[in-house]
């Protein structure tokens, strides 16, 4: 599968879009300087912009590639970075996919994770035409299971010590959302 032609998804608050190199700036200040939002991430929080401006040419060739289904989620009032939303591991046998997402502190708690899945769900299951989303989040990060939940996902277990994190074992809560349900939850 290839992401090419990535579109730019629309939200009454939010696009999604791919993420370019003006968005450096909140890239390191909101998402990846920050230590709260990488909590629950396996990754370390970055000490300098410089590692943030290498991650981000690293997504930016991933684009060129096409083997990249990350999008910059912004407001729509000014277009500035709030968060990033990725589809990822694509199972072509299963015709799953799963997704990883992260916003800034300042805008946790309003719904955007939410808005920002449901646009990410609609093109999964519309335009890729994938039967199933499945993700997972630390056990101790009730407020991404409650996004998840809100976006519906339903619960299917906790798979204890699934993640290792500076030598501390984490559970994960797995998650899964069918096409059909995603059609019965638009429906509504």
């Amino acid at each position: 599968m290839d992401f090419f032609d990535l579109p730019a998804l629309r939200t009454p608050r939010l696009v999604l879009r791919k993420l370019e190199k003006k968005d450096l700036r909140f890239y390191y200040q909101r998402l990846f300087s920050s230590p709260k939002v990488a909590q629950y991430m396996l990754w370390q929080p970055h000490a300098e912009i410089a590692q943030s401006a290498a991650a981000l040419e690293k997504v930016l060739k991933r684009y060129e590639a096409g083997t990249c289904c990350r999008w910059a989620i912004a407001l729509n009032q000014d277009d500035s970075l709030i968060g990033i939303l990725e589809l990822l591991r694509f199972d072509p046998v299963d015709n799953t996919c799963s997704f990883a997402y992260m916003l800034g502190e300042d805008f946790w708690g309003q719904g955007y994770g939410t808005e920002a899945l449901e646009a990410a769900f609609r093109f999964a299951f519309t335009e890729l035409g994938v039967s199933a989303i499945k993700a997972d989040h630390f056990a101790e990060n009730a407020a991404s299971g409650a996004v998840m939940r809100k976006a519906g996902l339903r619960y299917l277990r906790t798979v204890p010590g699934k993640y290792e994190k500076q030598g501390i074992l984490h559970d994960a809560m797995e998650y899964r959302i069918t096409a059909e349900e995603w059609q019965e939850k638009s429906r509504c």
